[in-house]
């Protein structure tokens, strides 16, 4: 368990709900952001995130390769898990990119929390 702050974004809100309330559950600080330019407000207020966890494709101005970028400039060390149901759209548009894990939709929940717990560097897990 861990008390990190996670920055959740996706726009499927009932993805988005239940996968917060579990990160939740896991102990992590899980904070939710239907879409990039909302989570770009967080980033903006300071507010001391671990981890972004990113869907790719979202609506607005930024897409989920857009927002790591801008979070580098707030956190220039934070990890990043990006998600994705559009392996070629995520190709697409990867060019520049900070380097992430990918998982692809839909991922099983065991998968997600090793990926995260790799990610945050605790107790050496590694992602299958």
């Amino acid at each position: 368990m861990s008390q990190s702050q996670i920055l959740l974004v996706d726009d499927d809100q009932a993805l988005l709900g239940t996968f917060t309330e579990s990160l939740r559950a896991e102990g992590y600080l899980a904070q939710p952001a239907i879409n990039g330019d909302v989570a770009l407000v967080l980033l903006q207020q300071r507010v001391t995130f671990h981890l972004l966890i990113t869907d790719i494709v979202l609506p607005g101005v930024l897409d989920g390769f857009a927002l790591a970028r801008r979070a580098r400039e707030f956190r220039p060390g934070i990890p990043i898990v990006y998600t994705t149901g559009y392996v070629q759209v995520a190709h697409i548009r990867a060019h520049g990119a900070p380097y992430g894990e990918m998982l692809l939709k839909p991922w099983k929940a065991e998968t997600m929390l090793r990926a995260i717990s790799t990610a945050l560097g605790e107790h050496g897990v590694q992602v299958a």
